[in-house]
């Protein structure tokens, strides 16, 4: 039996930083192939012509904005982690990845092409003042910084097309995560800064089945959960919410295959859930591994879709996705949406 969810195939295709961060850009018909995320086979169709790129150019004073508002919160995040009590290890963690993941997204968007990610992204910290122990923001300005740079990164998402508008999604997702995280009691689990794998941008029909099929095995791993989750705990609701939620984006997609005429994946037999369902616990575990195997198919989806309603969408469900991940466990990332 098939893996319920494995990752999409990585792929690429070249964007200038000027073509990708200040032009609208629509994602045509030309494109890669997506492989079935349900049943793995062959990719079938040729990678995208690379399209040319225009010589780099100065930031723009927009750009340079949203460089110093990343270089502030990383320098705002890594004042408070010094102050932050050594017992106090998720908070400590949170703070380490909201510094290291506005780091990686400075670089990122002054990077000669940011959709080649490279090592030294997560790894060469951004220019700016180290703020001393005294100098170190309150968590309600963290807070507020990282929302207003969720909204303004939404825009740009919405303006954009292709890896732009993917690279700022991504990046309007993970504030609004760390701002919900910076408020709560008892922050989640973080990652480390993980690379972006190179990304190859498919048609808009392609990334859509692509999403359906993962939200086959979802749905297929939703109801064998279920049937290990206590029915009167909150866990059991929670699973039969977000399994309602599958289902309804799934027909969606569905219906919006049928109305451009093409095909809908099958959903396979069955698949071979990771872990195996034995318990609670089990459950717990396969759909926190579900949503997260979700994000990088509602990334591409996003980068693909060509109209603003379907890049709304498509935003829209990432976001739900990497909540619905965190809130069964799985750790804040500092690129949700895309493959690493």
């Amino acid at each position: 039996m098939p893996d319920p969810i494995p990752a999409p195939a990585p792929g690429r295709e070249r964007w200038s930083r000027r073509t990708l961060l200040l032009g609208g850009l629509a994602v045509g018909a030309s494109a890669c192939s997506v492989s079935d995320p349900a049943v793995r086979g062959p990719a079938g169709a040729p990678a995208a012509t690379a399209r040319p790129s225009p010589t780099p150019s100065p930031l723009a004073p927009g750009l340079a904005r949203d460089v110093a508002a990343e270089t502030a919160l990383a320098a705002g995040a890594r004042a408070q982690r010094a102050r932050t009590d050594a017992d106090d290890a998720r908070r400590r963690d949170l703070l380490g990845l909201v510094e290291q993941a506005h780091t990686a997204r400075a670089a990122a968007i002054t990077a000669p092409d940011p959709a080649e990610p490279t090592p030294s992204s997560t790894s060469t910290p951004a220019p700016g003042p180290r703020s001393g122990p005294g100098r170190a923001p309150g968590t309600e300005r963290l807070v507020a910084d990282e929302r207003a740079l969720a909204a303004r990164y939404r825009a740009a998402a919405m303006a954009a097309g292709g890896p732009a508008a993917l690279l700022w999604g991504s990046m309007a997702v993970a504030s609004g995560a760390f701002a919900t995280a910076l408020a709560a009691a008892e922050p989640p689990r973080s990652a480390a800064v993980a690379d972006r794998a190179p990304l190859t941008v498919p048609s808009d029909s392609a990334a859509v089945s692509a999403l359906v099929g993962s939200l086959h095995a979802a749905v297929w791993g939703y109801q064998l959960a279920l049937g290990k989750l206590p029915v009167t705990g909150a866990r059991h609701d929670r699973a039969r919410a977000g399994l309602r939620e599958r289902r309804a984006l799934q027909a969606r997609l569905v219906d919006r295959l049928r109305r451009a005429g093409v095909e809908v994946p099958a959903a396979a037999p069955a698949y071979d859930p990771d872990p195996e369902v034995r318990d609670a616990d089990d459950a717990r575990l396969l759909l926190r591994r579900i949503e997260t195997r979700l994000l990088p198919f509602c990334g591409l989806w996003l980068a693909a879709a060509a109209r603003p309603a379907d890049r709304a969408a498509a935003l829209a469900a990432l976001t739900a996705t990497a909540t619905t991940a965190t809130a069964w466990g799985a750790p804040l990332q500092a690129w949700p949406g895309w493959s690493a």
